[in-house]
This record gives structure tokens, sequence and C-alpha cells, in this order.
């Protein structure tokens, strides 16, 4: 019998462990001035609600992964790039990315290619060999465009 609830109580402790160990690192939280009332609608930040971009270069896969999903619930970010030794999540993630995404312009009519060499240039990696992007443009269809040199 004492057996069985050691058992149990190791069961219960690595589930707690593991519970707590796995929670979700990528959502952005809230500024304590950040209000429910200030909330904007979604999409109105940047013009889209999800961004998901992942860029490979001659010398290694994956050097650059930046991904926002922004939901009605919560606002998801990560920012990694291998080049730089950089591994953002959560809000330090979105505060790289807010500086970015501020001074890309993306519009849902933007021409492919040109969308393409924007993104390239805001994340400053212009030699390239793999850019994967897909974009959620508030109101529009997700673009999924892909460009290799």
């Amino acid at each position: 019998m004492k057996r069985t609830q050691l058992m149990l109580l190791i069961t219960v402790f690595f589930s707690i462990v593991l519970i707590v160990g796995c929670s979700n690192k990528n959502i952005v939280t809230k500024s304590e001035t950040e209000t429910d009332t200030s909330k904007e609608p979604l999409g109105d930040t940047y013009g889209f609600t999800s961004f998901d971009l992942s860029i490979d270069t001659k010398e290694m896969k994956q050097a650059l992964i930046a991904t926002y999903d922004e939901k009605s619930d919560k606002t998801e970010a990560v920012y990694e790039n291998k080049i730089e030794d950089s591994y953002l999540h959560g809000n330090k993630a979105m505060d790289k990315l807010n500086t970015i995404f501020n001074e890309l312009s993306l519009e849902p009519d933007t021409e492919d290619e040109d969308m393409i060499k924007k993104v390239s240039e805001a994340f400053e990696i212009i030699d390239y060999k793999n850019l994967q992007l897909k974009v959620k443009f508030k109101g529009h269809d997700k673009k999924e465009l892909m460009m290799s040199k």
C-alpha cells in the first residue's frame, strides 16, 4: 500500500513540474499601462494579424524565423536569428518585431516580389537561399510566398 502511495505522489509531483515547465513563453503580455478599453481591433496595429517568416541562407537552414500571431484573446511572437545568436520570445520578441513592422509597411496589394524584397531588407538578410513568408492581412486571404535564389 505504501508503495502505491509513493508512486502516486511521484506521479503528481512530476505532473505539476511538467505543467508549470511547459507554459507558453511566446505569449505577449499586456503592459501595466494597457487596458481592455485601449485594445485596437485585430489587425489595426500593423495591417495584418499573422506573419510567419523563415529565411535560409547558403550557410544555414532557418537562419531567421519570425512569427507573429494576433488573436482576440492573445498575441504570440517569436524572433530567432541564428546569425546574430538572438532567440527572443514573447514580449522581447514583440519589441524587436514592432521596430521592424513599423518600418516595413506591408499592404495586401503589394506585388509578391516587392513584398519579399521589402521583408528581406527589413530583416536585413538580402543574400538568402530560400525565403518563405505567410501573411494574413486584415480582411484578406492569407498570402503564402516563397522565393529561392
